[in-house]
């Protein structure tokens, strides 16, 4: 029996601050479409999984009466503010399929004005399809609150599978990805080994935004590989004795971080990287101390810090460090979590304001934020089941992590304005290590 079901809800309890956008989303109309209900079904649930969970807004309950108002040919009577008013619906959403296109009617049912999104293409092919709807999610959102969605990114994740071969027991891992809600999954790396941690490289004007890091045993120890989303295979980028684990990228893709062994302990380091991606010398030491494990370092945006995990002090918890120390003095880190014993894998948010990480909570791994505004350590998630490894969206209002049943691992996301944590993935294999990046 798992300890995330099916039908169980992931909780979460940081206090909604912000009240939700009531949206009213009609089926989609077809308008001598070829394309049939099934398929203009998916179309309109991608839609309404974009506007559900945009931590923004909240959509209605289908209602055949309104749906009868909304099919009428004359506006005055499909976009009646009175009607919409005692629906208590602020937000009117009309689509329609004609022969090959979309078309968008959102209403505003305070400011009676009428918004037109038209001519959005359909190829009937769902991969590329859905791809057009998390655009206009985005400019509908873009629109109704002025804010960058996430409809438009992707993720990258780790699939375990256990190795069921005589020859060759034990787990295998690749790196795939997917749409931020779960669709569209492509395995990306063909190691036929085990290849965990993948990081995205903030998006470069030479290469764009389709390199990334990742972890890879095939040579006997874990090395960083360096690849992108159309090569099956990696290459090593650091040529350090021992193992290599975690790495991290900054912003400005100058500096990157990762553990290592080298020096028999697992330090923190640090690697120089030039504006072509070229390493910069030798990487350096950041931190070490005696009889201690550090581990998952993640950059400060403006790349002046490192949050990252040690047990010096006992239990692991999270540290902060400079990555530049003055007169060649070994930086001291300073003790961000102190609520919990256990705190691990932390992630810092795009804007610089939180950390979102792993603690151990009455037993049960949670997720946590650190709120730097007000210094406080918050609770985001109740519930069974450990849940692990949580990773910020561009709008540093968005999560996706993973839990960590035994028999089975998901990927769920989560925003700080909504009470509930959506299950993303399914499928076999135990999905963990999420990271998020721009299209």
């Amino acid at each position: 029996m798992t300890l995330l079901a099916e039908e169980e809800e992931i909780r979460v309890e940081l206090s909604t601050k912000k009240t939700l956008t009531p949206l009213y989303l009609c089926r989609i109309i077809n308008e001598q479409s070829p394309l049939k209900p099934t398929y203009l079904k998916s179309l309109r649930d991608t839609l309404l999984f974009d506007l559900q969970y945009s931590g923004y807004s909240t959509v209605s309950k289908t209602d055949e009466i309104l749906e009868k108002a909304l099919r009428h040919n004359d506006s005055q009577v499909a976009f009646n503010s009175s009607r919409w008013e005692k629906a208590d619906v602020d937000i009117v959403l009309k689509a329609e399929a004609i022969g090959n296109k979309l078309d968008l009617y959102a209403f505003n049912v305070r400011t009676s004005t009428l918004k037109k999104f038209e001519g959005i293409p359909l190829t009937g092919d769902l991969k590329h399809d859905r791809e057009q709807i998390h655009k206009l999610s985005a400019a509908l959102l873009k629109t109704l609150f002025g804010i960058e969605a996430v409809t438009h990114t992707r993720i990258l994740y780790s699939i375990q599978k256990s190795e069921s071969h005589p020859k060759e027991p034990g787990w295998k891992a690749e790196i795939w990805e997917c749409d931020y809600d779960g669709g569209n999954p492509r395995q990306i790396t063909f190691e036929d080994n085990y290849s965990i941690t993948p990081v995205l490289i903030p998006p470069h004007p030479k290469f764009g935004s389709d390199r990334y890091l990742y972890v890879n045993y095939k040579n006997g120890q874990p090395k960083i590989y360096y690849s992108s989303l159309e090569s099956k295979t990696g290459k090593p980028l650091i040529h350090l004795r021992g193992n290599q684990l975690l790495p991290a990228i900054s912003t400005s893709r100058n500096q990157m971080a990762f553990i290592s062994d080298a020096t028999g302990r697992a330090d923190l380091f640090l690697q120089e990287v030039d504006e072509n991606g070229k390493l910069i010398g030798k990487p350096k030491q950041l931190f070490s101390y005696p009889r201690s494990t550090q581990a998952s370092p993640t950059f400060h945006p403006d790349g002046s810090k490192i949050a990252f995990v040690s047990d010096k002090d006992g239990t692991p918890r999270i540290y902060l460090i400079p990555t530049t120390s003055e007169n060649n003095k070994r930086a001291i880190p300073f003790l961000l979590t102190k609520k919990n014993r256990e705190n691990t894998c932390p992630n810092w948010s795009p804007d610089g304001t939180k950390i979102a990480y792993s603690a151990k909570t009455n037993g049960v791994r949670q997720i946590w934020i650190y709120d730097f505004s007000t210094e406080e350590e918050m609770q985001l998630t109740t519930g069974f089941g450990n849940k692990e490894n949580p990773v910020w969206g561009p709008d540093s209002l968005h999560l996706v992590f993973n839990s960590t049943d035994p028999d089975q691992s998901e990927l769920y996301l989560v925003n700080l304005n909504q009470p509930e944590a959506v299950k993303i993935t399914k499928g076999p294999g135990k999905k963990h290590y999420p990271t998020w990046g721009i299209r």
